[in-house]
């Protein structure tokens, strides 16, 4: 469809891609909704097979926030009875994947900001979600990908991992490689 949107794409959602990451999520700017409805269908098209999602979870300021993810590893991860209590105490009743999803997407347009929780669905530990939310922000002990309050060696190698795995992406992407070819398959 479009090649260099399909660039886009690798460049911010490589990890996920490779199946590293629960979720990943880019904006690009809002084109006549046909359009965007299009290539998300045509993204799907491709991904889906792979068990890549993709959707639009929030629209503000001409601005389109593209959520992609792996359904497989997002379900897996809202079943944790620890991460299931931790969104029941922001309003989530039901965690099938849609469903979640679509509170957090409602949640999204209700505030002027992305509520914190998001970190979870995007694969954040819990324990730096928690600590983000605790100490508004402040206090974190490392920044890469994400505000680190627990385990900085963990994230660390996990922030190593992501790195190679976009320098990676990016070339063979640039080589020729389709998304559908870049995109690891769910294990069976």
């Amino acid at each position: 469809m479009n090649r260099l949107l399909d660039h886009r794409l690798v460049r911010q959602c490589a990890p996920t891609l490779a199946g590293l990451k629960v979720g990943s999520l880019f904006c690009m700017e809002s084109s006549p909704s046909e359009t965007l409805c299009k290539q998300l269908a045509h993204w799907n098209k491709e991904l889906n097979p792979r068990g890549v999602c993709v959707r639009v979870i929030a629209e503000r300021c001409g601005r389109s926030f593209i959520y992609v993810y792996r359904e497989d590893a997002l379900q897996k991860l809202i079943a944790e009875p620890e991460i299931r209590h931790f969104l029941a105490a922001y309003g989530y009743t039901d965690f099938s994947t849609d469903c979640a999803l679509a509170y957090m997407t409602a949640r999204i347009r209700k505030c002027h900001c992305f509520p914190h929780e998001v970190g979870l669905f995007l694969g954040y530990p819990l324990e730096d979600v928690k600590g983000f939310i605790i100490n508004g922000g402040r206090n974190s002990k490392y920044t890469g990908y994400w505000k680190v309050y627990g385990d900085v060696t963990e994230c660390e190698k996990r922030f190593a991992c992501f790195r190679k795995c976009f320098n990676v992406f990016n070339k063979l992407f640039e080589k020729g490689y389709s998304l559908p070819m870049l995109t690891v398959r769910n294990a069976a």
